[in-house]
């Protein structure tokens, strides 16, 4: 699966690093990443930040495959809740 962060409100000081690569976000600008590499998001103002979140599919996986992922992140999320 991949992550897309669509940032709606974004004060100065608002960024996303994915691995070794940091990007700064901008309203309606879409970041597309592999949440399975070691990522942190971050707000350093004292305004609110919105981002909109939301799952897809990477595209080169077949249907037996998404059906595998979703069965080890449902086993994830049982044996430790978020």
């Amino acid at each position: 699966r991949l992550i897309v962060h669509v940032p709606l409100i974004v004060p100065p000081g608002c960024a996303l690093r994915v691995g070794a690569e940091t990007r700064e976000w901008r309203e309606g600008e879409a970041l597309i990443f592999d949440d399975s590499f070691e990522h942190e998001a971050w707000n350093r103002s004292d305004a609110p930040r919105v981002v909109l979140i939301f799952e897809i599919w990477r595209p080169e996986l077949n249907e037996q495959e998404r059906r595998a992922v979703t069965n080890m992140y449902e086993a994830i999320h049982a044996f430790a809740p978020s």
